[in-house]
């Protein structure tokens, strides 16, 4: 089961739909244990990140694209252009929509 993500204003209404590769829980489970935001992203359940929280996040996504297995440089490169709209754009989060 894929988990979605949302760009979504203060009153969690959606701005944006990520509609890149399938972000699967594998992909989440292959984080390393040292990242701050990635392994804290729930398949099953919800996790938002916040406007501080995201220059991390976009980090993290950025050493992914870099340097992992080739279906996850596709989402982590994905998931960069999608979360790099919302930075620097105030009471606004990115929300991950678990199953």
């Amino acid at each position: 089961m894929a988990i979605d993500v949302e760009w979504q204003n203060e009153l969690g209404e959606t701005l944006a739909r990520y509609d890149g590769p399938d972000l699967e829980a594998s992909f989440v489970e292959a984080a390393p244990s040292s990242s701050v935001c990635l392994r804290f992203i729930d398949p099953w359940g919800d996790t938002t990140f916040n406007q501080q929280q995201l220059e991390s996040l976009i980090s993290e996504l950025e050493a992914v694209a870099s340097g992992s297995a080739k279906s996850h440089r596709l989402v982590a490169s994905a998931l960069l252009r999608f979360v790099a709209q919302a930075r620097d754009q105030v009471h606004t989060y990115v929300k991950f929509i678990g199953d």
